[in-house]
């Protein structure tokens, strides 16, 4: 099956929240997502409501832009724990709800960090007097 078969029996509905995560993962607003596409902002936005048109262009592009696969894209699966799983992690913190610490974390971890330091100088000290 070609992709302009698959194209045209695409499911927009998942099409459209596969596009709007790995765009917001990627945190990259509407309007640039319109310019690196070469569309309008209005189409983005289309696109993400299930009524924008999908075409070989777009989708080859789209999969450049997100680096992902076409694929992936066009697979009529929406499972989306793979995003949760991946893009959630501290490593890759962009996707905007994820906080991987805190003031008060990183304190405790300096504070933690000193005392094991001047743990260490101490015993040291002790076993020099020996």
């Amino acid at each position: 099956m070609d992709i302009q078969k698959l194209i045209e029996n695409i499911d927009k509905e998942k099409f459209a929240i596969k596009f709007q995560v790995h765009r917001e993962i990627s945190g990259i607003s509407t309007k640039e997502a319109a310019v690196k596409l070469n569309v309008e902002e209005n189409e983005i936005v289309a696109i993400e409501n299930a009524n924008g048109k999908i075409t070989p262009e777009l989708v080859k592009n789209t999969a450049v832009l997100f680096k992902t696969d076409v694929s992936s894209l066009l697979s009529s699966s929406t499972n989306l724990s793979h995003f949760e799983h991946v893009y959630s992690s501290p490593i890759n913190s962009t996707f905007h709800t994820f906080k991987s610490t805190d003031e008060k974390q990183s304190e405790a971890i300096l504070l933690l960090i000193d005392n094991v330091t001047s743990m260490s100088n101490r015993i040291t000290e002790l076993l020099e007097q020996k």
